[in-house]
């Protein structure tokens, strides 16, 4: 009975995971996090829209993954539920495109996001025209941190005005610290699957690198994210909201090595992908200002 039970869970964890919801869910957080932090009122619509938006990316890009010989959790869930992945992408696309009749007066603020998400797949598809990205890939995981970053920060300040006037550094540190976060935690799955990476010729900068490097790279990162830190502290917020932020970027740092050593899909998936929203869900238990 325990076992059954215990399988059951397992079945319903892969799913919210692998199917990419629990993805969609910490872009839906994050974004909230620059929408509470610098008090804006944004769509209701938006924030569906962005976990739409988020699900089919995801969906698409494991679609287009080749699964067969990967013997991982992931790869084996993903080989045996292409269909779902696809069903998951085309109803992600029919959400999303119905929920655009509600978003007309920002659709030039979104459109570059599908344009450039779809851009971050585009490599795994067989067309002459796409295989050429392949070429730049080693920019891969900066190119998804950029796209995070204008999607949970920068595309919520275009789309509401904040509450108080903010000026045009604060918003650049802010932008800065989020890609911080964002890269650092992506710089470590390309460390997972560096080897695979260097056997397909996709280099990327953690496959370039060696162990040593890649800790004293992760650590600069860190470092950076800091002086953010630091300037958010001193020109704008409060104690709360600083330790909040600085949270996720801490737990990185103090178990990643276990992680790192001792990898497991639930371990990166479930995690290292869910820091991407602790910041924000710390944020509903104290004061902003």
């Amino acid at each position: 009975m325990v076992k059954r039970i215990a399988l059951i869970f397992e079945g319903i964890l892969q799913f919210v995971l692998f199917s990419n919801a629990y993805i969609a869910l910490c872009a839906v957080m994050m974004c909230q996090t620059t929408a509470r932090l610098f008090k804006l009122n944004l769509p209701a619509s938006s924030l569906a829209f962005l976990f739409a938006g988020t699900l089919g990316s995801y969906s698409l890009h494991w679609y287009l993954t080749d699964s067969s010989i990967d013997s991982t959790n992931r790869g084996r869930w993903n080989q045996t539920h292409k269909q779902t992945l696809l069903g998951l992408f085309i109803g992600a696309v029919l959400v999303g495109l119905w929920l655009l009749v509600y978003l007309q007066a920002y659709v030039l603020d979104l459109l570059p996001v599908v344009l450039l998400t779809f851009l971050y797949s585009a490599p795994k598809i067989n067309w002459r025209l796409f295989s050429i990205l392949r070429r730049i890939a080693v920019f891969k995981s900066i190119y998804l941190a950029l796209i995070w970053t204008y999607v949970t920060a920068a595309l919520p300040l275009l789309m509401a005005i904040p509450v108080q006037p903010t000026s045009w550094v604060l918003i650049g540190t802010w932008l800065i610290n989020r890609f911080l976060l964002i890269y650092s935690i992506a710089l470590w799955f390309d460390y997972r699957d560096r080897a695979t990476d260097r056997q397909s010729k996709w280099l990327t900068i953690a496959s370039m690198l060696t162990e040593t490097q890649i800790r004293w790279f992760f650590y600069g990162l860190t470092l950076c994210f800091g002086l953010t830190i630091a300037i958010l502290y001193r020109q704008w917020l409060n104690v709360w909201p600083v330790v909040c932020l600085s949270v996720p970027m801490a737990l990185l740092g103090l178990t990643i090595r276990r992680i790192a050593t001792q990898p497991s899909d639930y371990g990166y998936y479930l995690y290292v992908d869910g820091l991407l929203m602790l910041s924000g869900i710390l944020l509903e238990f104290g004061p902003t200002s």
